[in-house]
């Protein structure tokens, strides 16, 4: 077996990469789909992937998510093919994936899982040190069957939602800067990525010429996938996040798209409650675990 870092993956690694993803996907009943880019992270040359090899096969991935400084906490997805497990290669790429993370200032870190993998796995914790995060879990959401916009909805009046363009980035950025808690550079990096992004579509949510929300949308193999949703703080409370993310599907939809997918953090149940008012459904339980190296 061989173990290899990359910073961004080429187009035989990205294939290889997504079809692990499916395969440990169907074994384990899981959901999560591994983010196979290094756009949003902080350092641009810091190596992102680890990749395990058995001659040509790839049995193992690692994806180091650090989309801001090394003050930040890291997202680390470790997966391992289905038949080459318990022979230590999640331990090995993880030693050279913390090397990784040290070698540019990065002490704290989460693993992602998934709660049904966690069930079928009873002794996976205590055999890793691993502890679950229980305020940062999140659901993942999907839907096939959208509920569709009614045309005679007042908000059709006052609200528009269209793409983002470059005079808008400023204002973007600083409200999702409020709304994230983030800096206002790594909002700005974030906004403008997602906007050079061939395979990202960047909405705005106007009141006037207002911004009153953001959100941009993955195109991937299988799915239409929603992230850095918000509503400004202003104009919340007022059903413009449900109406913004039917606005969005229904774009989408005359476009070809018929999958839409979204994490939502499992305490907000305001936004739980808008994708459910969209047609959204719970279908997965993600975990972040901690390890006591992490600090």
């Amino acid at each position: 077996m061989k173990v290899i870092e990359r910073i961004t993956l080429n187009n035989e690694e990205t294939k290889q990469a997504a079809g692990l993803n499916k395969r440990i996907n169907k074994a384990d009943n899981t959901y999560s789909n591994i983010y196979l880019s290094n756009k949003y992270n902080y350092f641009s040359d810091m190596p992102t992937f680890v990749l395990a090899y058995e001659r040509q096969k790839l049995i193992g991935l690692t994806m180091l998510y650090a989309d801001d400084g090394p003050a930040e906490e890291v997202e680390v997805n470790l997966v391992v093919d289905p038949e080459f497990r318990r022979h230590h290669i999640a331990s090995k790429m993880w030693k050279r994936s913390k090397h990784i993370l040290l070698q540019y200032d990065y002490h704290k870190w989460e693993f992602v899982s998934e709660k049904v993998f966690l069930a079928k796995n009873p002794d996976f914790l205590a055999n890793c040190n691993l502890t679950v995060v229980k305020e940062d879990s999140d659901y993942y959401m999907r839907t096939e069957q959208p509920l569709s916009l009614d045309k005679a909805d007042r908000l059709n009046q006052i609200l528009a939602v269209k793409p983002l363009t470059k005079n808008y980035i400023a204002q973007v950025a600083k409200a999702h800067s409020h709304a994230f808690g983030v800096e206002i550079a790594t909002s700005t990096k974030y906004v403008k990525n997602a906007l050079a992004d061939k395979d990202t579509t960047s909405f705005l949510l106007l009141r006037g010429n207002e911004v009153a929300g953001y959100c941009a949308v993955d195109h991937g193999d299988n799915e239409d996938y929603f992230f850095g949703l918000f509503i400004d703080k202003p104009f919340r409370g007022q059903g413009f996040g449900t109406f913004f993310i039917k606005k969005m599907i229904a774009i989408l939809q005359k476009e070809g798209s018929r999958v839409f997918a979204l994490n939502a953090d499992i305490t907000n149940k305001t936004a739980i409650h808008i994708y459910e008012k969209a047609g959204f459904k719970i279908l997965s339980e993600t975990l972040y675990l901690k390890s006591q190296e992490s600090h």
